[in-house]
């Protein structure tokens, strides 16, 4: 049985406070009038299938004259829309932590055993490596959890905190 929202341990910091408040403003970042390159289809709607279009794009940018320069300013924006993907599939929160570059950390259902996710170097590697499969794969490791939970246990299913991104309705 999934842990409720409410008995999630956050951290409680201001750093916490600020990230919860701002994730939707680095989200909307990413597909702002001049922002990334994505295609005019591209529906915000944290699905697997969103992630690869969402690294391509920046991958894409970061190519640009003086993008690699000022791919950080998405940095964290790219963090948050994959962190709230893996929490809308395997469940959890979002926790500040003290990791070394201040980034903040999704944590996952405890009934996974997976420690802390941290988004943003997933982004650095992806944005490195340019293979546009990253975010996909970090992904997927994550579903492979949850159904691997599903099995064990037919009734669980993903509960993210009631932080970040809710989840839109599912498209007709």
């Amino acid at each position: 049985m999934p842990v409720p929202p409410s008995t999630y341990p956050h951290d409680g910091s201001e750093a916490q406070r600020i990230w919860l408040d701002e994730i939707g403003i680095e989200i909307g970042k990413l597909t702002a009038r001049g922002g990334l390159p994505l295609p005019d289809d591209f529906v915000c709607d944290y699905s697997p299938d969103s992630l690869p279009v969402l690294e391509n794009a920046a991958l894409a940018y970061q190519a640009q004259p003086g993008g690699a320069s000022s791919i950080d300013l998405y940095l964290r924006g790219l963090g948050a829309y994959l962190g709230e993907t893996i929490l809308f599939t395997a469940g959890g929160h979002w926790e500040r932590s003290a990791h070394e570059d201040d980034d903040p950390a999704v944590i996952v259902d405890p009934v996974h055993k997976a420690g802390p996710v941290y988004v943003c170097d997933i982004v650095r590697r992806a944005l490195a490596e340019g293979t546009g499969e990253v975010f996909a794969e970090e992904h997927g490791w994550m579903q492979i959890a949850a159904d691997a939970q599903r099995v064990k246990d037919p009734s669980w299913r993903p509960v993210k905190a009631e932080d970040g991104i809710q989840r839109p309705r599912e498209r007709a």
